[in-house]
C-alpha cells in the first residue's frame, strides 16, 4: 500500500526519468537512419561475424514495463550488434501474448513472468502445451500490493506498519470489504498461475480472508493496471515493487 503522494512522486521521478527512457528505446525508429539503428549502435564494431551464427536475425518480444529495460538498453547501445545479432523488438500487449508469440513461432524470445512458462508446460489457463523453459533470470524484484485511495482513506496502511500482525491487518481489510458491495470487491494480478496470484491468495488467506469467496481476482496486463485503477475497475492490484 503506497500513499498517493509517494506513488505519484515515484512515477513522476523514477518512472519518467529512468523507466520511460528505457521503454522508449524499445520502439525501433527506422527514420533515425537507413538501418533503423541508433547512432550509438552504429558506432559499435561487431566482434562476431553474423554469418557464423546459426540465426543472426531475431525478434524479441517485450511488455512495456521495467522487465524490458535490459533488451531496450542492449538495442539502443548496440550490444546486440556487437555480437553479430540483428534484433527486432516487438511490443506485446501482455505476458500471455509474449508467451504465445514464442509458442507459435512469431517471437524467438521474450521476457515473461515465470507463471507463463508454467501455464505453457501444463496447458493451464487456456495456454497451448509447449516445452518452454526460462533461459535466464532477468530480475528478482519484490512483490507489492498497490491499493486505491478509498482503501487508504479507510485506514489501511503499508504492511510494515502492522509489524507482522496478520490478524490486525485482516480485521481492517475485512471491515473494508464489508463497507462496500460484494461486486466491488475486485483485485487484480498480471497473470494467472504467477507468483503475484499465489502470493495474493496466500497473504489474504493468512489474514483469515477466503481468497476464493470474499473477492474476485481479475487478470489485467501490466501496462493497463494504472488506468484500470483510475477508472475504478478494481480496488487493488499485485505486481512488482520497482
Amino acid at each position: 500500500m503506497i500513499p498517493p503522494i509517494s506513488r505519484r512522486t515515484f512515477l513522476q521521478g523514477l518512472g519518467t526519468t529512468l523507466v520511460t527512457g528505457s521503454l522508449t528505446a524499445c520502439t525501433i525508429n527506422a527514420s533515425r537512419n537507413p538501418t533503423g539503428l541508433t547512432e550509438a549502435a552504429l558506432a559499435v564494431t561487431p566482434i562476431i561475424d553474423p554469418k557464423t551464427l546459426e540465426k543472426p536475425h531475431l525478434t524479441v518480444g517485450y511488455v512495456p514495463v521495467n522487465d524490458c529495460a535490459p533488451f531496450a538498453v542492449a538495442w539502443e547501445k548496440g550490444f546486440f550488434r556487437k555480437y553479430g545479432l540483428n534484433v527486432t523488438l516487438s511490443r506485446e500487449a501482455s505476458w500471455a501474448n509474449s508467451r504465445d508469440g514464442i509458442i507459435f513461432g512469431r517471437l524467438d524470445a521474450s521476457p515473461v513472468v515465470s507463471g507463463a512458462i508454467t501455464n505453457a508446460r501444463t496447458g493451464a489457463e487456456g495456454a497451448r502445451v509447449a516445452p518452454l523453459c526460462g533461459a535466464m533470470t532477468i530480475h528478482r524484484h519484490g512483490n507489492a500490493m498497490t491499493m486505491n485511495r478509498p482503501m487508504w482513506d479507510f485506514g489501511l496502511r503499508p504492511w510494515r506498519e502492522y509489524n507482522g500482525n496478520l490478524e490486525q491487518a485482516g480485521r481492517q481489510l475485512q471491515a473494508y470489504f464489508q463497507s462496500i458491495p460484494p461486486e466491488e470487491r475486485i483485485w487484480a494480478a498480471v497473470l494467472s498461475s504467477s507468483i503475484y496470484e499465489y502470493f495474493l491468495r496466500y497473504l489474504t488467506a493468512s489474514m483469515g480472508i477466503n481468497p476464493i469467496e470474499e473477492f474476485r481476482l481479475l487478470i489485467i496486463p501490466p501496462p493497463q493496471m494504472v488506468n484500470n485503477m483510475r477508472i475504478g475497475t478494481m480496488q487493488a492490484y499485485r505486481t512488482l515493487a520497482n
